[in-house]
């Protein structure tokens, strides 16, 4: 009988990690029942909100249906929220009460936000983490007569770290074009963003900055409040006129009410590396947002598809044995800047001894060709699934 795997999340992670297993299983000659779970009938692309947002794509060109998954790849689609994870029992419960026996689950949840957490983030501002919130910030950059533009990064790790500068150098061209020259102050938490990515794109993005007028204020510390016209820190208050922000990121509901959370940090879910293994089950995999800072990895769709496939290699390895597991991959990162574009590469290592990745990230190219690289894989990546 053949083994069942069943995948819960339809975006990146759960794709690719649906799509690896059924795939090779067929390259193979070999028999795996495999079943992705999704809360949501689209598979969205979410960088491609920025573009709704500067008005460079329609809402429609941000999604593709993720039942057209089976005919694409083979595999199962079902598409029915969570409502319970039974490790011991291996069952999955949707919310319409549809039961899914497994021998092996892989988990890509994605993240839930974090509004409500610091006083007035939930009232104010406008971002484009979701397909809603990239058309209510497209009418008001439509719309601005200001002076004042605040990006607002409350908190670290959150998803996507080269939004906001990217997303700033994108919105000093939009104007422009316009002939508006508005400030723009980017508040950043960290004293620089090469924690992440590197020095070397630390340094692009500063000289960048500095062409474009661009203020960027590292370090302050604490967010303390918002309100209607300013953000309140720990080290100086900041006015403005429109405000953009950035979520901060937290466990999804399902599986905090499952008991799935990371008992260092309730943000993220419990995970162990280098196979993003469940500590105690190890059948279920962990591959989404939510499982990538505890083992030091980046919250961006390139770390995560590069767990999807180690997880997706150890299921084979397991159900078919002698499927080779690769070790995590180098990532690169593209991304827009005012009228060019940059890649950044980061190389990662394991660390036994801390549990996590170490890394090392550098900038391995910048030119307008980039930026066009960078819409052309995202477009590709949704008209597989049309």
């Amino acid at each position: 009988m053949a083994k069942k795997v069943v995948v819960v999340g339809g975006g990146s992670g759960g794709l690719v990690a649906a799509r690896m297993v059924q795939t090779e299983a067929t390259r193979l000659g070999r028999d795996l029942d495999v079943t992705l779970i999704s809360a949501s009938e689209k598979h969205y692309m979410p960088p491609l909100w920025s573009e709704v947002a500067l008005g460079t794509a329609s809402p429609e060109e941000t999604w593709a249906p993720i039942k057209n998954a089976e005919k694409a790849y083979g595999f199962k689609v079902v598409v029915d929220p969570v409502k319970t994870f039974d490790l011991a029992g291996k069952k999955v419960v949707t919310e319409s009460g549809q039961n899914f026996d497994y021998d092996f689950l892989v988990i890509a949840l994605g993240t839930a936000y974090g509004w409500s957490d610091y006083k007035g983030l939930d009232r104010y501002g406008y971002h484009n983490y979701t397909e809603e919130g990239a058309l209510e910030l497209k009418q008001q950059l439509a719309t601005f007569k200001g002076k004042k533009i605040v990006f607002l990064v409350p908190e670290l790790p959150f998803r996507c770290g080269i939004y906001p500068p990217e997303m700033a150098l994108n919105l000093r061209a939009y104007f422009e074009a316009r002939g508006q020259h508005p400030e723009i102050t980017i508040l950043y938490p960290a004293d620089a963003i090469r924690m992440a990515l590197g020095e070397g794109l630390d340094r692009f993005f500063k000289r960048r900055f500095k062409r474009t007028g661009i203020n960027y204020v590292t370090g302050f510390e604490q967010l303390l409040e918002v309100t209607e016209n300013k953000v309140v820190t720990k080290h100086g208050e900041y006015e403005y006129d429109l405000l953009i922000k950035s979520p901060p990121s937290r466990l999804p509901k399902v599986l905090a009410d499952n008991g799935l959370a990371h008992p260092g940090d309730p943000r993220w879910s419990v995970v162990t590396g280098p196979l993003f293994k469940h500590p105690e089950h190890p059948e279920v995999y962990l591959v989404g947002e939510h499982a990538m800072p505890p083992v030091g990895l980046l919250t961006a769709g390139v770390p995560i598809h590069n767990a999807a496939v180690i997880a997706g290699a150890s299921i084979l390895n397991e159900a078919l044995g002698g499927y080779m597991i690769p070790s995590y991959g180098d990532t690169l990162c593209m991304g827009h800047s005012f009228e060019s574009g940059f890649a950044g590469n980061c190389e990662y290592w394991w660390i036994p001894e801390e549990g996590k990745w170490g890394h090392a990230c550098y900038t391995v190219a910048t030119g307008p060709m980039v930026r066009l690289m960078k819409d052309s894989f995202y477009r590709g990546w949704l008209d597989a699934l049309r």
